[in-house]
């Protein structure tokens, strides 16, 4: 068992502190050392000790200060008796137990440096030999603000970001000095934005007026949207200065004229994404219903069945392939084409079959297996699952100032773009879409020239129920799955397919993104439930006007 007299004090002085000495940058030793034993010993003096350490943080430059002032905020400092360094400051490790016993392996907490034996192996010591340091608000008070300059020096731009803003926030006008060094050195020109709005509302603080009317000024140019309301109490308040009242005004006016724009293109862009969704599954609707005139109210649940095959993919990559569980998405698009494909298929060689020119019946059957499906989904898979984004998809693209564009609806609106032109290919470049369109235009004359109706519609239906499983596989990217998924978009696609015109492409592309993005509009003025009415009230009014949709079918039809 390891114990406390296998600590020598040769192992930890050239161990552990004659590096720490030796360091380039380093704080000089006898000088921490002094503040760390007050620090430990002190009981009303340990706010001046941390104020010492600071200064020789900030004296020296010294980045090994920052886990010592990250424990000290998390209260997770302990003092230990070590030989030769009695009250040292050190940060445990977990607990293990020993024999019945309860040791911890533990760091000094400055330098940030593990506490080893002769043998290499981690030194134990006794849990309750290990005392807690007490220290309190003000301490921890103390040292954020250091934490946060460490932030803003960081090599990860999101930390540096997020500590900018932070500053901004607090308004911590202690943080000045260090702040202005960082947006200098800044070269990412989006974090030195924020830095530079996070400037400009701390200088809004400020006791100078010709500055705080430059900041209020500089805030409307950066459209600096965290300090709005700032602003707006500024504009209002009668016992500030006239000019500052002013500049405060007309940036709250610019603040407010942007956001109105970012607002407009974030819209647009939301709009494109639930078009891109409302494409994919009218897609395969238009097909089927200009091919077949079946109405599917099950379509909606192929899309549900594609979301399904997408996280089962996930839980086989999570099993088999943990490295790779990033990757499960690639693989899952096929699959889901495949498993909502060969459901249709099914479905449509067993029961739709039998009810061709019985479009009341056939209605009455799609919704019936639409419920059985939904059921089915519930029973297996529960009432909510969640397929997770992989890393490659997280985060977004900042266009412009408050304009992010998430990746995952970017790679939605790309995969719609390529399906569409897949599709295209296949129905006007191909043997097979050849045939689609003349059963669709004629299926009597079609069928007397060779072509074998049955089969295709058999074809034609698993294809378009496989491209509304792939619309399912990118819906998982931007919602849950549940087995009811498909019920919220199974009007919208209707929708699209006659106001687009049955059975065309470019109709259907049109309206889908019409409709998706005339939906994200309307929902800003009006609730999601009064924005749906509304839109199929437009819709109703269109097809009046144009009862055949955007692209009327062009030749003769013959019923079967």
């Amino acid at each position: 068992m390891l114990s406390m007299r296998r600590f020598s004090p040769l192992i930890l002085w050239a161990g552990v502190l004659a590096p720490a000495a030796e360091a380039p940058g380093a704080a000089p030793r006898d000088s921490v050392r002094a503040c760390l034993d007050s620090l430990a010993l002190s009981v009303e003096g340990k706010a001046a000790a941390v104020e010492c350490l600071i200064a020789q943080s900030h004296a020296s430059a010294d980045t090994a200060f920052k886990p010592l002032f990250t424990e000290i905020a998390n209260g997770g400092v302990f003092v230990a008796n070590l030989p030769g360094r009695p009250h040292a400051l050190v940060v445990p490790g977990e607990e293990i137990e020993i024999d019945g016993a309860y040791f911890r392996p533990v760091r000094l907490a400055y330098p940030y440096q593990d506490l080893a034996g002769s043998d290499g192996k981690p030194l134990l010591f006794s849990s309750d030999s290990l005392v807690e340091l007490d220290v309190g608000r003000v301490e921890r008070g103390l040292v954020q603000p250091v934490l946060t300059e460490f932030e803003l020096s960081s090599l990860d731009p999101s930390r540096r970001r997020s500590a900018a803003q932070l500053v901004g926030e607090t308004r911590d006008v202690s943080q000045l000095p260090a702040l202005r060094i960082a947006a200098a050195a800044e070269k990412d020109k989006r974090i030195k934005q924020v830095m530079d709005e996070s400037l400009a509302r701390l200088e809004l603080s400020s006791t100078d007026l010709a500055l705080r009317v430059a900041a209020a000024q500089r805030l409307g140019d950066l459209k600096g949207q965290a300090a709005l309301s700032d602003l707006e109490a500024i504009a209002a308040d009668p016992a500030e200065p006239s000019a500052l009242r002013e500049a405060a005004a007309a940036a709250v006016k610019s603040i407010q004229n942007w956001a109105q724009f970012t607002g407009i293109v974030q819209n647009l862009f939301s709009g494109l994404s639930l078009g891109s969704i409302l494409i994919l599954m009218a897609l395969g609707l238009s097909v089927i219903f200009g091919l077949m005139g079946v109405i599917n109210m099950a379509h909606g649940e192929f899309m549900m069945i594609g979301a399904y095959a997408t996280f089962l993919v996930q839980v086989f990559f999570q099993s088999f392939f943990p490295g790779a569980a990033g990757w499960f998405l690639a693989f899952s698009f096929p699959v889901a084409f495949l498993a909502a494909g060969a459901a249709g298929m099914l479905i449509e060689a067993t029961i739709i079959k039998r009810l061709y020119g019985r479009p009341l019946e056939t209605l009455l059957a799609t919704w019936g297996v639409s419920l059985l499906l939904i059921q089915i989904a519930r029973t297996i898979f529960g009432d909510l699952t969640a397929v997770s984004t992989p890393p490659f998809l997280g985060g977004g693209w900042e266009v412009l100032a408050g304009v992010v564009f998430p990746y995952n609806r970017l790679f939605i609106i790309v995969l719609t773009f390529v399906i569409v032109v897949a599709m295209t290919f296949l129905f006007f470049k191909t043997t097979l879409g050849m045939k689609v369109r003349a059963v669709t235009q004629n299926r009597a004359m079609s069928a007397c020239l060779g072509v074998r109706t049955r089969r295709l519609d058999n074809i034609t239906f698993g294809i378009g129920t496989g491209i509304a499983g792939v619309a399912g596989c990118a819906l998982t990217q931007i919602g849950n799955v549940d087995p009811g998924m498909g019920q919220n978009y199974i009007v919208d696609s209707f929708m699209v397919v006659v106001t687009g015109g049955v059975g065309k492409l470019v109709g259907t592309v049109l309206a889908g993104l019409g409709i998706g993005t005339l939906n994200k509009f309307l929902e800003p003025w009006f609730q999601a439930v009064y924005a749906k009415v509304i839109l199929l009230g437009l819709v109703i009014l269109f097809l009046q006007w144009r009862p055949s949709g955007l692209f009327p079918a062009k030749g003769r039809h013959e019923d079967n």
